[in-house]
C-alpha cells in the first residue's frame, strides 16, 4: 500500500477498535451514572489529561532532525498549551470542569490513581520515548487524534444528561470534537513520509494498536471504579506492555 492507502486502512482499523465501543463509553454516554460516579470519573480522568501533552513533547525531542515533523507536532502541542495562555491550557480547561462539579483541589489530588490509568500513562511514556519513534507517531497520531472526537462526544453527552452542566463547563470535551479533526490532518500529513514501506507501516500500526489497547484497559478501570463492577470487555492488557 502507498501511504494514503495505508492511512485510510489504518483509520478504519482504529475506528473499529473495541476501545471506541467500550461499555464505559456506552453506559456513561447514556447518562447512566450517579453523582459519585461522575465525581470519580472527573477526578481519575484528570490524571490522564494533565500529562497527555507531555507525550507530544517527548516525541518532539525523540524524532531526530526532521524539522517538518517537529513543526507539525509543535503545532498540535501549541493548541494543547492553550496558545500559551495559562487559563486556556487543556489541564486548565479540565480544572474549570472540576470546579463546576464543586470538586476542590484537595479532593482532586487526594485519591490514588487507578492502576489502569497508571498503565495507560506508562505505556504512552514508553511509546513516545521509544528508540523507534514511529511507534510514538502511531500512538499520538492515529490512535489519539482519530478516536478522541467520538469518545469526547459520548463523554460530553453523558455529563450533560447526568449533571446538567452548562456548555462552557464542558469545554474541555466539546473543544476536542472539532480541534482534533484539524490535529488529525496535521498529524497524518506529518506521518505519511514514514509509511512509505512495509516496515514503516508496521511500526506506525503497532504504536497505534498498543495505544488503543492501553486505552481499553484505562476504560476498564474507569468502568470498575465508576459503576462498581467489572467491565464486560475482553481484556487486552497482555498486548499493552510489549
Amino acid at each position: 500500500m502507498n501511504p494514503e492507502e495505508f492511512l485510510n486502512s489504518l483509520k478504519r482499523e482504529v475506528i473499529g477498535h473495541p476501545a471506541l465501543r467500550h461499555p464505559f463509553l456506552e453506559r456513561f454516554g447514556d447518562g447512566d451514572v450517579g453523582v459519585e460516579g461522575v465525581r470519580t470519573f472527573a477526578v481519575q480522568y484528570y490524571r490522564h489529561v494533565r500529562v497527555s501533552r507531555l507525550y507530544l513533547a517527548a516525541l518532539i525531542s525523540n524524532c531526530g532532525h526532521d524539522e517538518a515533523l517537529q513543526l507539525a507536532l509543535a503545532e498540535v502541542l501549541f493548541d494543547e498549551y492553550g496558545h500559551l495562555k495559562p487559563d486556556e491550557t487543556h489541564p486548565a480547561l479540565y480544572r474549570r470542569f472540576l470546579g463546576a462539579l464543586g470538586i476542590t483541589e484537595e479532593e482532586w489530588e487526594g485519591p490514588a490513581t487507578l492502576p489502569e490509568i497508571d498503565l495507560y500513562v506508562s505505556a504512552h511514556r514508553a511509546l513516545s520515548g521509544h528508540p523507534d519513534f514511529r511507534l510514538g507517531l502511531g500512538a499520538l497520531g492515529p490512535a489519539s487524534e482519530w478516536p478522541v472526537p467520538p469518545i469526547y462526544v459520548r463523554l460530553a453527552e453523558g455529563l450533560k444528561k447526568a449533571t446538567g452542566l452548562p456548555e462552557e463547563a464542558l469545554e474541555i470535551f466539546t473543544s476536542h470534537v472539532t480541534m482534533d479533526v484539524t490535529h488529525a490532518r496535521i498529524m497524518m500529513d506529518a506521518i505519511a513520509p514514514y509509511t512509505q514501506d512495509e516496515q514503516g507501516q508496521a511500526r506506525v500500526r503497532e504504536g497505534a494498536m498498543r495505544s488503543l489497547d492501553a486505552r481499553s484497559v484505562m476504560l476498564d478501570g474507569l468502568y470498575k471504579a465508576v459503576f462498581r463492577e467489572p467491565a464486560p470487555l475482553l481484556d487486552v492488557s497482555a498486548r499493552v506492555g510489549g
